[in-house]
């Protein structure tokens, strides 16, 4: 009895850590906000977006913060284990995106909202 009560358990863990969000699965993340900025300022609008969502994570929290390169634009994502909180795609053409994962209810992420809101209000295309 003993032995299925482990087993169970080992189980039940080891299913949670497969079933951590990316963003390959679309259907857990929703766009929550978008723009546009000049293509020249793709890149300066990342590094702000990585200070932006490295400061705005508590220090008793363990959410880290990664930037990768992908084909035609540049992520930025905030996540926890191995789990993507948020997520945004910055294209080379100057589109903006965030994503938010449905994970991230239950976690306060307004600091990096607000991060990328200020970001796009600092090198926001004129209209």
């Amino acid at each position: 009895m003993v032995r299925l009560l482990y087993i169970a358990l080992l189980t039940s863990l080891l299913g949670a850590c497969v079933s951590a969000l990316t963003r390959s699965d679309s259907r857990a993340f929703a766009l929550t906000q978008h723009g546009e900025i000049p293509a020249s300022s793709t890149q300066p609008f990342t590094d702000c977006l990585m200070d932006g969502f490295d400061a705005s994570s508590l220090m008793l929290t363990n959410i880290s913060v990664r930037q990768q390169r992908r084909t035609e634009r540049y992520r930025v994502e905030a996540l926890t284990h191995s789990s993507v909180l948020l997520s945004a795609d910055v294209f080379d053409n100057g589109r903006v995106e965030l994503h938010e994962s449905s994970a991230a209810a239950l976690i306060n992420l307004s600091g990096e909202r607000k991060a990328f809101t200020d970001c796009l209000n600092r090198f926001r295309r004129a209209s």
